[in-house]
C-alpha cells in the first residue's frame, strides 16, 4: 500500500513561520525615507485557509514568489517548527511499523530553493522518511493514481480524491473552514491492520467506553 503524508500541516507548521518572516519583512520595518511604496502590507487574521495570499497582502504573485522561494526559502521552509511536539518519532515509528507498505513524504508546489531547505528541514528536525517526492498542484490527480491513502491538511487534494482512495484529514488551526468524518491531530491517531485496514484509535477509545 502506498501511503502518503504531507510535509506541510501533518510535520511542518509552515503557515507560523510565514506569518512571522512577512510581519518582520514587511510590517515591523522603519520607513524608509523618500518612499515611493505606498501599498499597504497587511495579515488578516486568523489564517482560515490554505491560500495564504488570501491573508497576506502581496503588490503582485511575482514578488509573493520571490518572498517565498528566493528571499526566504530557507527561513520559511528550512527553520519553520515541527506540527507537534515528538512528530518526528511518532513519523519514524509509522514508518518502522509499516515498512511492509510504502511511505512517502510529498512537498507540494516547492520551487527554486523551497527543495533543499525542506531536506534540512527534514535532517533537523530528525525525521528519516524512504521516500520523499516534491510534486506540484496540477499533478495532484495524477498522484492520486498512484497513492492509496494521503494524509494532510489540504482540501485541494481531498477535492480531487477519488471513490476508490482514502483520505486522512490532518486537523490544524487554520484549516476548520472545511470539515471530513476521517480526521486525526496526530500520526498515532491512526493504526493499520492487516488487511490495510485504517483504524482510528479514538474511534477505538470510544467502543471500549461505551
Amino acid at each position: 500500500m502506498n501511503i502518503y503524508i504531507s510535509i506541510d500541516g501533518v510535520l511542518r507548521n509552515f503557515v507560523n513561520r510565514f506569518h512571522y518572516h512577512y510581519e518582520n519583512a514587511y510590517i515591523n520595518v522603519d520607513e524608509e525615507e523618500g518612499s515611493t511604496d505606498t501599498f499597504e502590507y497587511k495579515i488578516t487574521d486568523p489564517i482560515t485557509n490554505l491560500n495564504l495570499t488570501d491573508h497576506f497582502a502581496f503588490q503582485s504573485k511575482e514578488q509573493s514568489d520571490h518572498f517565498q522561494y528566493i528571499e526566504y526559502p530557507m527561513e520559511l521552509y528550512g527553520h519553520s517548527p515541527v506540527s507537534y511536539i515528538n512528530v518526528y518519532n511518532e513519523f519514524n515509528k509509522f514508518v518502522f511499523d509499516y515498512k511492509d507498505h510504502d511511505v512517502y513524504l510529498v512537498g507540494l508546489d516547492e520551487y527554486a530553493k523551497a527543495k533543499p531547505a525542506t531536506l534540512f528541514f527534514l535532517a533537523r528536525s530528525g525525521f528519516m522518511p524512504n521516500n520523499i517526492k516534491f510534486i506540484l498542484s496540477e499533478n495532484i490527480s495524477q498522484e492520486w493514481d498512484k497513492a492509496d491513502v494521503w494524509i494532510s491538511d489540504s482540501k485541494r487534494i481531498l477535492d480531487l480524491k477519488p471513490d476508490n482512495k482514502e483520505f486522512i484529514l490532518f486537523e490544524t488551526t487554520y484549516n476548520n473552514f472545511f470539515t471530513y468524518e476521517k480526521k486525526i491531530n496526530k500520526l498515532s491517531d491512526i493504526n493499520i491492520d492487516n488487511q490495510n485496514n485504517i483504524i482510528f484509535n479514538k474511534d477505538e477509545q470510544k467502543q471500549l467506553d461505551a
